[in-house]
């Protein structure tokens, strides 16, 4: 059964149509609204609620330049052992992806384990058995699938993203639980909507979340191509494109996901007083680039990626 509580960054900004009707304070810690899932918003949505102090960690004073509050532990598990990562490329048959966007996201997954990026997770941890268990910096890929399939519709619904992960693990019997996630990638062009007023591109670029299937807790992140609209979740502009415009918006994007899942997979770990993750306190900010664009390089392949928040410095790191 389909669990209904959900975090959305900085909910007290956004409207009751943004979540589908849906009411939401920010001194009232989780949401409620239809799905269990966490979004990243667009440029747009995220720059309304910086305008206002919020989305940064800033609680209360709903103004700019308030100082940022840090992440809470709220009791949940965290990807202790790192994570196994599943890549699912739905692209049905005509569909368009950028030249070498698969292979060169399977190649982020295998890179970004040991790095400084997944590193800033260390400092986050479980308590079991009364001692803190920290996050290791591991991450591997477990797989990857490409399903050439027709969409069901051309507005998909989170149900259908579900359905495609358990399409996905079935035929490929993947192993499933806190430490296997499953980002299910579509084509350029597809749409996706959690109701009628909540959709890619217009509301959100990504998200992530849980749902049971049989006894198993199911991780999974939904990951709309962001190629489809680059003003609204592409990189920062101005700068080089190591990898291409589409596939780096991707990379990032992927990376703010997996970052958010390894300290909050069940929604109820890690995350601030506004509901803010680790990746949402740093969305769209990047570190210092070189001549090539990226501001990280892993195993001397060249990526940029948003920087995530750092509990000891209350800022933003890489």
């Amino acid at each position: 059964m389909k669990k209904v509580v959900a975090l959305f960054m900085g909910v007290a900004a956004l409207t009751s149509a943004a979540l589908g009707g849906a009411k939401a304070t920010a001194s009232s810690g989780p949401a409620t609204v239809a799905g269990h899932v966490h979004l990243l918003l667009t440029r747009a949505a995220e720059a309304a609620q910086r305008a206002i102090g919020v989305g940064t960690g800033c609680l209360g004073t709903l103004s700019p330049g308030c100082a940022p509050i840090p992440l809470q532990y709220n009791g949940g598990p965290v990807e202790a052992s790192g994570s196994k990562n599943y890549l699912i490329f739905w692209e049905p048959t005509g569909s368009t992806v950028a030249p070498n966007y698969n292979t060169t996201l399977q190649q982020f997954f295998g890179d970004i384990g040991g790095s400084s990026l997944y590193g800033v997770a260390h400092q986050y941890y479980q308590t079991s058995g009364g001692s803190n268990q920290n996050i290791v910096n591991s991450a591997s890929v477990g797989g990857a699938w490409t399903d050439t399939t027709a969409y069901p519709s051309t507005s998909l619904s989170d149900t259908q993203i579900q359905n495609e992960v358990t399409k996905a693990i079935t035929a490929n019997n993947w192993a499933t639980g806190v430490g296997s996630e499953f980002f299910v990638y579509l084509a350029k062009g597809e749409n996706e909507c959690m109701s009628g007023s909540t959709c890619s591109f217009s509301t959100f670029c990504a998200y992530h979340g849980d749902f049971t299937s049989g006894s198993s807790t199911v991780l999974y992140a939904a990951m709309p191509y962001a190629g489809t609209d680059l003003s609204g979740c592409g990189i920062q502009s101005g700068g080089g494109t190591p990898n291409g415009a589409d596939t780096d918006a991707e990379i990032s994007i992927a990376s703010h996901e997996l970052m958010e899942t390894v300290t909050d997979p069940l929604l109820n770990a890690w995350f601030d007083a506004s509901g803010a993750e680790i990746g949402d306190k740093c969305a769209y900010t990047y570190g210092p680039t070189g001549s090539n664009g990226a501001d990280i390089t892993i195993n001397s392949h060249p990526y940029i990626v948003q920087e995530e928040f750092d509990n000891s410095s209350l800022g933003c790191s890489i």
